[in-house]
């Protein structure tokens, strides 16, 4: 939604009105992605969009997974050999920064530059294991943009070539997911938690910058901090590890950086109908360390 305002509006249409002093400390501004799809010749170099071919700087090239495949040949003494494998990772998105300043209405993004975003083109990674690290990658640039060239698909990229679409982009408020703490406190009745969900609460497809993210599963900032310290969390090993509870108040600094949602138009679609979520924490952010970001891929 736009902003506080249609929100108050929203819950009063709907006998909700008494919620909003309550709802209203939890709002996060966030920046809407509302894509426009189109051929790739339509979209500016340098320009912000999903799917489609990136446009990069010659300092950078389409980022790459590599896996070490271990083998055992019986014939030879039973010697193990090592087999490396390299093979590009699916392009998912650029944001010119410059475009998206306005919107930016805390100044928690760089306000100029590029920011390239590529996820593995097979999905067989969710973000539990830190050994999935390179099976995503956030690039930055923020050097002269004119030097940008768009870049083909690579030949070995058979499958996860995204249809490309252009971008609207909105300033509106996000509200916590539909699992966040606060709504056990609001004590909802049964008729007010239908009205709120059906009425209030927007969800559909959902692509953003910044804000809440739109849980599908459980909230991520802790499995954030814990995957990035090494902790598995495919299963409840990570947190019931002694090193969790000294490494869960470090949650709270994580931040939504991306969220993308499937959608038919880029023909996404993120495991079952999921979406796939980018983080960062506060100061790395501030400090443009997107290096040292996370992801993790949520479905039904």
């Amino acid at each position: 939604m736009d902003n506080k305002e249609q929100l108050f509006d929203r819950l009063k249409a709907n006998g909700l009105d008494h919620f909003f002093d309550k709802l209203e400390p939890f709002v996060k501004n966030t920046i809407r992605l509302y894509p426009k799809p189109c051929n790739e010749e339509d979209i500016q170099v340098g320009q912000s969009k999903i799917g489609g071919q990136p446009d990069l700087p010659s300092s950078l090239y389409w980022v790459t997974e590599t896996n070490t495949i271990k083998k055992k040949k019986f014939w030879f003494f039973g010697k193990e050999t090592e087999q490396i494998i390299t093979k590009p990772l699916s392009f998912i998105a650029q944001i010119n920064l410059s475009e998206i300043a306005q919107f930016d209405i805390e100044n928690l993004l760089p306000q100029n530059g590029m920011l390239y975003f590529f996820y593995a083109s097979e999905q067989d990674a969710w973000g539990f294991d830190f050994n999935e690290k390179n099976k995503f990658k956030i690039l930055y640039f923020d050097g002269d943009l004119t030097t940008l060239k768009r870049i083909e698909f690579p030949a070995d990229l058979k499958n996860s070539r995204f249809k490309p679409s252009s971008l609207n982009v909105k300033q509106e408020i996000s509200l916590p997911s539909y699992n966040h703490n606060l709504y056990d406190d609001l004590n909802f009745t049964d008729d007010e938690i239908d009205k709120f969900y059906n009425k209030v609460y927007e969800d559909g497809i959902l692509n953003k910058l910044l804000g809440y993210a739109d849980n599908i599963q459980n909230e991520m900032e802790l499995e954030c901090e814990l995957v990035t310290n090494g902790l598995y969390c495919g299963d409840q090993t990570g947190y019931n590890d002694p090193k969790a509870k000294a490494l869960e108040p470090n949650a709270i600094n994580w931040r939504l950086l991306l969220q993308i949602d499937s959608n038919q138009e880029n023909e996404m679609m993120w495991g079952d109908c999921g979406r796939l979520y980018f983080w960062i924490k506060k100061n790395d952010l501030k400090n443009k360390q997107f290096d040292n970001s996370w992801f993790i891929l949520q479905c039904s």
